[in-house]
């Protein structure tokens, strides 16, 4: 396997027990870690710099200066009522993931979940909408859309691990959430350590050192790719406190998810619904990719492929896969 690992260093592979090579202690006291990391980055900047037409400049400077940029009142009041009528009318594919006490559900919008949709349809295929998410994620291609519902303390179990505020992986990656309804405190807003993806010194000394002992001092995240930060790291590193994004419906947010981001505290039973977008280029890649829609049409088909493949495992070991699909009613039970 050794080629293998040595060959994943060139792409998106993040984990540190998966990977011998990139969780070697030596390799990433030699700076292995830490190369990954500038070198993305750098490429990263040259993706941005290319498709700079696509976003204007308010929304660049917003994401470069604080790691994420809110945008109120990007749909209509009527535009969100229709979409949640059109939520609720949904009886297709949803899967659902349990993660503590938390419950994440989601639609993907491909072409089956969204025939008899035309406002989620339209919404979709918004040059207004894409366009920004596509600059974030520096690459041309759409990024993959969800409709998205997030159930707090639905059950008795440990606390929600994405609660923890965390970077999703070494280099710079794109979320983004359009609010379907009104998030206050008690829904758990969207939570974002201001200015913390910037690649300042105290945050790669601080990535320095969690990557030399990220495969021997595991918490259930880091050492696959995804460090959490205490509050102590954040101070260590001189950033600010978590801001929660409360907004009103119709609010769009979109973030780098390589700087430090979590959900926020909810109280129990409560939840917020969203149309949810998410995109992870390939790190080392100079080009931004092809603007054509089969691009996502393949993504989502590949998607489903592996979530079928996932749940024919699952059947056989007589359990049941991570995102495993439940009844449309169970997410769609909305007001």
């Amino acid at each position: 396997m050794a080629p293998v690992w040595i060959i994943a260093l060139g792409t998106s592979a993040k984990s540190f027990v998966g990977n011998p090579v990139i969780g070697s202690r030596a390799l990433n006291t030699l700076g292995l870690h830490i190369m990954r990391v500038l070198l993305a980055r750098a490429i990263t900047w040259f993706r941005w710099i290319l498709l700079t037409p696509l976003a204007d400049q308010q929304v660049r400077r917003a994401l470069h200066k604080d790691g994420f940029v809110v945008i109120p009142d990007f749909i209509t009041e009527e535009e969100i009522n229709t979409i949640r009528s059109e939520i609720k009318a949904h009886t297709g594919e949803t899967r659902q993931m349990l993660q503590g006490n938390t419950a994440t559900q989601r639609i993907l919008l491909d072409m089956a979940a969204l025939d008899g949709k035309p406002q989620l349809t339209a919404l979709c295929g918004s040059k207004r909408f894409l366009r920004p998410l596509k600059y974030a994620s520096a690459k041309l291609s759409p990024p993959l859309l969800y409709v998205q519902r997030i159930r707090n303390g639905i059950r008795e179990a440990g606390a929600d691990p994405q609660k923890t505020m965390h970077a999703d992986t070494f280099h710079p990656t794109m979320k983004a959430w359009l609010f379907l309804e009104d998030v206050t405190p008690a829904k758990g807003p969207f939570t974002y350590v201001k200015g913390s993806h910037k690649l300042t010194a105290a945050r790669l000394a601080w990535e320095y050192r969690r990557s030399r002992t990220a495969a021997e001092k595991p918490d259930g995240y880091s050492e696959k790719g995804s460090f959490r930060a205490s509050p102590d790291d954040l101070k260590a590193m001189g950033l600010p406190e978590p801001e929660g994004a409360c907004a009103r419906a119709g609010t769009l947010v979109i973030a780098n998810t390589n700087g430090f981001h979590g959900r926020g505290q909810a109280e129990d039973n409560q939840s917020r619904l969203e149309v949810w977008a998410y995109a992870r280029p390939s790190p080392f890649n100079p080009l931004p990719g092809l603007p054509f829609g089969l691009v996502g049409k393949l993504q989502s088909k590949v998607l489903k492929a592996y979530w079928r493949r996932k749940d024919s495992i699952a059947t056989a070991r007589n359990s049941r896969a991570s995102w495993h699909l439940i009844d449309a009613s169970e997410m769609t039970d909305i007001d």
